[in-house]
């Protein structure tokens, strides 16, 4: 069509030309004046050119009638002949009718010659050339109904055999109904075909190109595509079988992604489908189009093992190495069309029985390549055209003669008109019956006059078509060939060859990049590194429980509170066991049951820093009503710990149940981020937490609950920062682990709000929190109480120590309870300097009285005149022996060394009181010691004054 629009072209400005420079005499005069000589020569020049473009115009305009070469009748056949058209096109956009038109003259050639066919009647044909043009077909179906190029003058055609482009048979079969003529095209595929109201009197043997929607349908839902594109050239065959095939996906729940058209240039609908990440592509173009989109596509690496290609299966063996029409080479185009499919209507049977013409498929094909051979020297024989559709054009010409065949028998054939209705009735209903084993399978129609056969599937391996099975659309099977697999496995590893069975296999390519959403779980290093310390801090923890509760008699157990302990060991348990469930809800991908492990892990953290947190704060509690010497009620005194923690657990539980209630948890989940792309599959990570609708406004009202707690265990551990309490021995190190769960809290509840997607970093300062606190908490408390168990230095708890505590909680800090004691860090590090020059003293004393006594020694054997009177020993100020030390505010004795007084006679006259000096110096050591410390009772005063007086006696 477009050449004939480009001559029209040509034509029109020839004949204004000629009007121009012949019809204006200025024109014509001037010409004359300067090409008098030549004008003879330039008038020939015109009307050659002219006679040639008349010519060729009435060459592609008037229908040429094709030489029919059968054999002549036989005998019984010679008086009568019936005629019948036909529409080969041997050139033109498919040159179809070069192998059909020799296989229909077969056919005639072959029911000629049988007896039994159409008995008494000569059978022929006039056919002609349609060029695959609708407007020439429309000319040659007018030539053979009116102008009587064959036969007689009343001969009729009684049937038509062809067309078979599918645009000649939409022109012809829709004029053909007007004259009652039946139409039997061998070639034509178009859906549009099958609208019995617009083609009442259409039948073909080429099935409609919509039977290969069920094929591709049915593979498909084999290999699991879901997702698919139509590229469709703009032609209404195409057009008519994408809708076809968009009707039959939605049946089957299959995408239709994206629906290109083009025209000429494919470039831009392959953009678009590369774009889209389409890899399953159904081409709806013919074989020189074809060539075209798979060169784009190779030029723009849209192809390889991750494509899928679904083509028409009537190309030429070797269409894709025809490059003169394309910008790619051989090579290229076979490495873009290697692994395409193709569906094809089975043209020529597998069967070797024979068929309706006594002759076996392969008898007929051989048969017919001589003849090719004969006819196309030069051609290869795939290359004729029309050779694949050879025997649909064999078995149409045979389906036509058994029709006429039947309805002779029930009317006379001489008497057709146009005009019969009763005839065309008897004539239809006789083709609708037909059904006989031809060369291309068994052949029948529907009532849409379509054939009903199998479709073969091929593919394309190593550059060679491969049949891989037939699909039966009537009953909806695959039917594999020999050395393919039921499950299709060998279309994708055709080129492997595997040593075992048990070797993986490729699989078939996916219809789309495929996403596999991964849940983002903690690292596996981080979750087990921290379980590992969460399972230490609990084997203390239980180990330090076992211990306080064995010992909790020993007196610096039980001036610890040994039931506050309890508490916290048993809420630090719980918080370390959380641990496990912080990591664990990662590793489920039940929602279900990822919502309760996420309100478990909430209830037991808040329930395990209640219990601990609880079991101090009641510590410091009470350290602040005793050293502020409040009133201690005896029902408080008595149930302080239980009151106080449990108040903090049924704020909890309140809290939670209301949570639960008005706002309940729900699963959800958000991608976070992409990994790597391995096999056309990206890893999606998606973050799986556990949300309300006012989640945000629960946390927070937690932890402001918590944050009040930490606040006023702070607020008491600065007020009770210089108490030291004998009954309350560990209450500085508790204030000590107020501190430090303040500080860890504060530090990890701001971060875990800030990264709360970062699963790794979140997991790992909740655990590092809740293992830090209870660690240093559990160390500070219990490592001092295991030490001293161990070195044996603490004590049974005596009864008398039991009444005196209890007389303490009773008394709540009034009147003069020993117990307590205001010191100041000054006074104490002066306490210490004491001991220390204490401690130097005795040292000095035990020198000296060493001295001394080497000295009496000496005296006594010189035997001078010192006369020693008397010896004395006498006792420090605490009494002989004895003498006071504060260590931790308990009294302790320890042994004073004896003093010797030596009398001398009144000849000396400086008596020598070394002993007086030291006695001297050690008392006044004591009584610093003891006014800083500790308030003396008055007797210790007397034996100071007694001590003195004796130091002071001398005799002359």
């Amino acid at each position: 069509m477009r050449r004939r629009r480009i001559e029209t072209w040509e034509l029109n400005a020839l004949r204004n030309n000629y009007k121009r420079l012949f019809c204006n005499k200025d024109n014509t005069a001037m010409l004359l004046d300067h090409f008098y000589i030549n004008k003879y020569s330039l008038l020939f020049f015109f009307c050659i050119y002219h006679g040639c473009l008349v010519i060729f115009i009435h060459s592609i305009t008037v229908a040429h009638q094709l030489p029919i070469d059968i054999l002549p009748p036989i005998p019984s056949k010679q008086d009568k002949t019936l005629w019948i058209g036909g529409m080969f096109p041997q050139t033109g956009e498919w040159a179809g009718g070069e192998a059909a038109f020799p296989a229909a003259l077969k056919a005639l050639d072959q029911i000629n010659q049988r007896e039994d066919i159409l008995p008494g009647y000569y059978l022929n044909l006039s056919a002609y050339d349609t060029r695959c043009s609708p407007g020439l077909g429309t000319t040659i179906l007018y030539e053979l109904l009116y102008n009587k190029t064959f036969g007689s003058v009343n001969s009729s055609i009684l049937m038509l055999l062809g067309p078979a482009c599918s645009p000649v048979s939409t022109a012809v079969g829709e004029a053909a109904k007007m004259w009652n003529l039946i139409v039997l095209s061998y070639g034509s595929s178009s859906p549009a075909l099958s609208n019995r109201v617009r083609f009442r009197t259409f039948f073909r043997t080429h099935p409609p190109a919509t039977l290969h929607n069920p094929t591709r349908i049915k593979f498909f839902d084999l290999f699991g595509w879901k997702r698919i594109a139509i590229l469709i050239q703009t032609e209404e065959v195409w057009q008519s079988t994408a809708e076809h095939l968009e009707t039959l996906a939605r049946q089957h729940n299959v995408h239709i992604a994206v629906r290109q058209l083009f025209d000429n240039d494919p470039s831009h609908a392959i953009s678009n489908l590369k774009k889209d990440d389409i890899r399953i592509i159904v081409g709806l173009f013919y074989e020189e189009k074809a060539r075209k989109v798979f060169c784009k596509a190779y030029q723009q690496n849209y192809y390889g093992e991750s494509y899928v290609w679904w083509l028409i299966g009537w190309y030429a063996d070797n269409w894709f190495v025809k490059v003169h029409d394309v910008e790619c080479t051989a090579e290229d185009m076979s490495r873009a069309v290697e692994g395409h499919f193709t569906t094809e209507i089975q043209m020529l049977t597998d069967a070797t029985t024979k068929t309706i013409s006594g002759l076996t498929a392969q008898e007929f094909i051989t048969d017919l390549n001589s003849t090719l051979r004969q006819l196309f020297p030069t051609k290869p024989i795939e290359s004729i055209g029309g050779y694949v559709e050879a025997p649909l054009a064999y078995d149409a010409t045979w389906a036509l003669a058994l029709a006429l065949n039947r309805s002779l028998q029930r009317t006379n054939l001489e008497e057709w008109t146009y005009g019969n209705t009763y005839m065309k009735e008897i004539m239809m209903d006789d083709m609708e019956r037909t059904d006989f084993f031809g060369v291309s399978g068994s052949v029948k129609f529907d009532k849409l006059g379509n054939r009903m056969s199998k479709v073969v599937v091929e593919q394309l391996r190593n550059g060679l078509y491969h049949r891989l099975a037939r699909f039966d659309a009537e009953k909806g099977s695959i039917e594999w060939l020999s050395g393919e697999e039921p499950d299709g496995s060998r279309c994708w590893n055709y080129k492997y060859n595997y040593s075992s069975n048990n070797e993986k296999r490729r699989s078939a390519p996916f219809d789309q990049l495929q996403i596999s959403h991964q849940v983002q779980e903690i690292s596996r290093p981080l979750y087990l590194t921290m379980s590992c310390f969460a399972a230490l801090g609990l084997l203390f923890a239980i180990i330090c429980l076992i211990l306080n509760i064995a010992y909790r008699k020993r007196k610096f157990i039980w001036q610890s509170k040994p039931m506050y302990n309890n508490c916290a060991l048993i809420g630090g348990i719980i918080c370390l066991a959380d641990v496990f469930l912080l990591g664990a809800d990662s590793q489920t991908d039940n929602p279900a049951r990822f919502v309760k492990l996420c309100q478990l892990k909430g209830s037991l953290l808040a329930a395990g820093f209640s219990l601990c947190f609880g079991g101090l704060l009641a510590k410091l509690v009470r350290t602040y009503l005793l050293s502020t010497k409040k009133t201690i009620s005896h029902i408080w005194s008595m149930f302080e710990l239980f009151i106080i923690v449990g108040s903090l657990l049924l704020i909890d539980l309140i809290v939670f149940v209301i949570w639960h209630i008005k706002d309940p948890l729900h699963f959800s989940s958000e991608a976070t981020r992409e990994g790597p792309i391995t096999n056309d599959v990206k890893t999606v990570y998606q973050f799986q937490q556990c949300r309300s609708n006012h989640h945000m406004i629960w946390i927070g009202l937690l932890y402001s609950i918590k944050g009040i707690l930490i606040v006023i265990g702070i607020y008491l551990s600065y007020e009770t920062r210089a108490s030291k309490i004998e009954m309350i021995n560990d209450a500085h190190l508790v204030r000590m682990c107020t501190y430090n769960i303040f500080i860890v809290c504060l530090i990890s509840a701001s971060l875990t709000l800030i990264i709360e997607r970062n699963q790794d970093a979140d997991f790992a300062f909740a655990s590092i929190a809740i293992i830090l606190c209870c660690f240093v908490s559990f160390g500070l408390i219990f490592l001092p109480k295991i030490l001293c168990i161990i070195r044996g230095r603490d004590q049974p708890f005596s009864s008398v120590d039991n009444k005196a505590h209890s007389r303490s909680n009773s008394a709540g800090g009034h009147g003069t309870n020993p117990t307590v004691q205001q010191l100041s860090s000054e006074d104490e590090e002066k306490y210490r300097k004491l001991v220390s020059e204490n401690e130097q003293l005795k040292s000095l004393i035990s020198e000296r009285e060493a001295r001394v006594n080497e000295l009496i020694q000496k005296l006594k054997q010189r035997g001078s005149n010192i006369v020693i009177r008397d010896v004395q020993r006498f006792s420090g100020s605490l009494g002989v022996g004895h003498t006071s030390a504060i260590h931790d505010g308990d009294l302790t004795s320890t042994t004073d060394t004896a003093a010797y007084v030596m009398r001398r006679r009144s000849t000396f006259v400086n008596p020598i009181t070394l002993s007086t000096r030291i006695s001297n110096a050690i008392l006044s050591t004591r009584a610093s010691v003891t006014d800083k410390t500790i308030e003396v009772p008055t007797e210790a005063n007397n034996i100071k004054r007694a001590s003195t007086s004796k130091y002071r006696e001398s005799v002359c």
